[in-house]
C-alpha cells in the first residue's frame, strides 16, 4: 500500500520536470492569487490589531444628572470597575480643566459658571478592548444618578462596523478569487494531461482506475500550490520585514505591534495551505474533465 503514494509521488516529479512550462505558469498564477490573499488578509488582521491597541487608550466619563450625589456615584463607579483608577471630577474642576486646555482661547469661557458641567467621574481604562470598554459602558450607565457615559470611541466603532463589512467581503472575495484561479490553472494543467493523453489511454486499456491515472496529477497540482504558497509567505515576510520599521517610524501606533503581529504563524500555514487546496482543485478539475469524456 506504501507504494501507491511514493509511486505517486514520483510520477508527478517526472510530469513537472517534463514540463517546466505548464509548472512554472501554474505555479506563477497561484503564487499571485495567494500572495494577494495573504495581503488582503494581512491588511485585515493589522488593522484589527489597530483597533484594539487604540481602543486600550480610551478613558471613560461617567456624567452625573443634576442633583445626584458625587461620591455615592464614585463609589458605585469604583465598585463596577474594580482594579480601575477611578477620579471624581466637581462641575468646577471640570471647567478648569476645560479651560486649561483651550490655552490662548480659554476667553471664550468668560461667565461660563461652574454650574454649566455636570459632575463627573472619570474613569482610566488602559489596555481594555473596545467591547470590554462597551461592556463597562453598559453597566455604568444603569448606576442611579448617570445621565450619560462617554468613552470618547465613537470614530473606533465606526472603523469596527467597516472591519467587519470589510471582512466579510474580503472572504467573499478570496473565495471567488481562489475558485477563478483554480478554473484558470485547470485549463494551463490540461495541456499537461493532453500531452500525456496516449500514456493514459494505455494505462485504461491495461486496467487502470481512474484513481490510479489520476493521483500523479493532483499530487502535481498540490506540489505546484504548496511551492507558490511557500513563496507567497516568503514574499510577505519580507515586506513585512521592509515595511513594518518605516511603518512604526512614520506612524506611532505601528511601534506597538509584535515583530510577528502582522504575519501570524497561522495566516503563513494558511497561505501555505490555501495554495494546496487551489493547486488540488485546479488538478482535479482539468483531469476529471479529461476522464470524464
Amino acid at each position: 500500500m506504501m507504494r501507491r503514494p511514493v509511486e505517486a509521488i514520483r510520477r508527478a516529479y517526472t510530469a513537472l520536470v517534463r514540463s517546466p512550462y505548464v509548472a512554472i505558469t501554474g505555479t506563477g498564477t497561484i503564487f499571485v492569487a495567494v500572495l494577494s490573499i495573504g495581503l488582503v488578509a494581512a491588511g485585515l488582521g493589522t488593522a484589527e490589531r489597530l483597533l484594539g491597541a487604540w481602543a486600550g487608550e480610551v478613558r471613560l466619563s461617567v456624567y452625573l444628572a443634576r442633583g445626584a450625589d458625587l461620591p455615592t456615584v464614585g463609589a458605585a463607579v469604583a465598585a463596577l470597575a474594580p482594579g480601575r483608577a477611578v477620579e471624581e471630577v466637581p462641575a468646577a474642576e471640570g471647567l478648569r480643566r476645560l479651560a486649561q486646555s483651550l490655552g490662548d482661547e480659554a476667553s471664550l469661557l468668560d461667565g461660563v459658571g461652574a454650574d454649566a458641567l455636570p459632575d463627573c467621574v472619570e474613569v482610566a481604562v488602559p489596555g481594555i478592548a473596545l467591547g470590554e470598554a462597551k461592556a463597562l459602558s453598559r453597566r455604568l450607565r444603569a448606576v442611579p444618578g448617570v445621565a450619560e457615559v462617554d468613552y470618547g470611541t465613537a470614530w473606533l466603532e465606526r472603523l469596527e462596523r467597516f472591519l467587519d463589512r470589510a471582512r466579510a467581503a474580503g472572504l467573499g472575495l478570496l473565495l471567488v478569487l481562489g475558485l477563478a484561479t483554480a478554473v484558470l490553472v485547470s485549463n494551463t494543467l490540461r495541456l499537461a494531461v493532453y500531452a500525456r493523453r496516449e500514456e493514459i489511454e494505455i494505462m485504461k486499456l491495461v486496467g487502470a482506475t481512474d484513481a490510479f491515472v489520476g493521483a500523479p496529477f493532483l499530487v502535481e497540482g498540490v506540489l505546484q500550490g504548496a511551492l507558490a504558497g511557500g513563496l507567497a509567505a516568503a514574499t510577505l515576510l519580507g515586506l513585512q520585514a521592509a515595511l513594518l520599521p518605516r511603518l512604526a517610524a512614520a506612524f506611532g501606533p505601528f511601534a506597538a505591534l509584535a515583530p510577528g503581529a502582522m504575519l501570524p504563524w497561522p495566516l503563513l500555514l494558511g497561505v501555505v495551505g490555501g495554495g494546496a487546496a487551489i493547486g488540488l482543485l485546479a488538478s482535479a478539475l482539468a483531469i476529471f474533465r479529461f476522464l470524464r469524456r
